[in-house]
């Protein structure tokens, strides 16, 4: 699905879906410590102080909506549910892809002054390992979006936990998980009949001869 970019959440961030509001997420709360490491030469720089100040948020965002450990990882063991938006929504059109590669970027020769610009710091956000891959990641920066942001609180890592809106009508659509439960069906079923703006519905169900799971359309109005 070429023209859709997926969020994966677990059940407890129904508010996402409630209020149409989206974290944009500093490198430095991430679970990969490559995330905020630049390499310069034979020294690595920290540059989460960079980040902040820059505001160097983002949003992750993945191509594929089926993947067995995305759903385990992200939204709590297939419990939860997913968000589609529309990739050539203005609102999310200058999403970029992440590039897995084995080796690191090095930055060699490149001027102090060079580090804090847009370009650097993207260059290195915008890469991962390999092992990333499967997520097929691409991140929207706080920055390319209209901005009505608002910091509810900090994280474990001390940073600002900043959600910002998004336009309902680049939802076009939710799956539901495997595992979800009767309730949280409930309620996204009405949340969706209040945006009033035909996003559809999907279950997502185990195949009976693959180790994969597929999308079922499901009616809700």
């Amino acid at each position: 699905m070429k023209d859709y970019l997926f969020k994966y959440l677990p059940p407890e961030r129904l508010d996402v879906l409630e209020e149409g509001k989206i974290r944009f997420t500093s490198v430095v709360s991430l679970n990969d410590p490559y995330e905020y490491l630049m390499k310069l030469g034979d020294s690595e720089i920290f540059v989460d102080s960079k980040l902040e100040d820059n505001g160097f948020k983002f949003l992750s965002l993945s191509r594929n909506h089926l993947n067995l450990l995305m759903w385990s990882h992200y939204c709590d063991s297939h419990k939860g549910f997913l968000l589609a938006f529309d990739r050539n929504h203005p609102y999310f059109e200058r999403a970029e892809a992440v590039r897995y590669r084995k080796n690191r970027a090095n930055l060699n020769g490149a001027r102090i002054s060079m580090l804090n610009s847009e370009t650097a710091i993207k260059h290195v956000v915008l890469e991962k390992a390999l092992d990333w891959a499967y997520e097929e990641e691409e991140r929207l920066f706080i920055q390319d979006v209209p901005q009505n942001t608002e910091s509810i609180r900090k994280d474990e890592w001390g940073q600002p936990i900043l959600l910002n809106s998004f336009p309902l009508d680049s939802l076009i659509g939710v799956y539901m998980g495997v595992r979800i439960n009767d309730s949280l069906k409930h309620k996204i079923t009405e949340i969706l009949i209040e945006y009033q703006n035909k996003s559809k519905l999907y279950q997502m169900k185990t195949c009976r001869d693959l180790f994969a799971i597929e999308a079922i359309e499901v009616e809700y109005v």
